[in-house]
């Protein structure tokens, strides 16, 4: 998450966390990519909802609470690897389905007052998301997309959590991220 695009020094940002066998998976790609030469950076696996500036966090963390406790996981189909231009960044793009819209707006929708307005996360900017790699140079991003093309193949993943985070920056510089809150969603409905 780059500051230029969220403008503020600290900001928060919701994160939909991925089942442990998906973390299992990209994390097992990572360590490749390791192995085969190529360095970037990377979170804990998984899709941004959304960013937030200055917020009342206590006020705020009751809020999420009582929005996401009820709320079921959410299943999700990765069948395509892409880049985002300029930025040195592969991921693996899930199928924008009416789920996981559904429960994107939803979210936008209850917290549109809190919402980074300007964000590239909102329902018209959104790029449904989980970052693999990032801050690659050229050379390397080619690389490990060719990598990642041959040794991923298209995978089934769940959202079984939301996470409230803290990023802080420095000279445009994400120096610090911290975890506040995580809420565990319901099991998804296999009916």
């Amino acid at each position: 998450m780059n500051k230029t695009i969220f403008g503020a020094d600290n900001m928060y940002g919701v994160i939909a966390y991925l089942n442990s066998e998906t973390e299992t998976k990209i994390n097992e790609l990572r360590d490749g990519l390791i192995k085969e030469g190529i360095v970037g950076h990377g979170m804990r696996p998984h899709v941004t909802l959304g960013t937030h500036p200055e917020v009342d966090i206590e006020s705020f963390k009751i809020s999420f609470q009582n929005y996401f406790k009820d709320l079921a996981a959410v299943p999700l189909f990765f069948p395509s690897l892409a880049i985002f231009l300029n930025s040195g960044t592969l991921y693996a793009a899930p199928t924008k389905n009416s789920v996981l819209t559904d429960f994107h707006q939803r979210y936008h929708d209850h917290f549109k007052k809190e919402i980074n307005q300007q964000s590239l996360y909102i329902p018209t900017h959104w790029v449904p998301h989980c970052t693999l790699v990032m801050d690659l140079s050229h050379e390397d991003l080619i690389k490990a997309f060719d990598y990642s093309a041959r040794n991923l193949e298209p995978f089934p993943a769940t959202i079984d959590s939301v996470a409230l985070i803290q990023l802080t920056y420095e000279a445009d510089i994400c120096i610090d991220v911290k975890d506040i809150l995580t809420v565990k969603l319901k099991k998804e409905d296999v009916n």
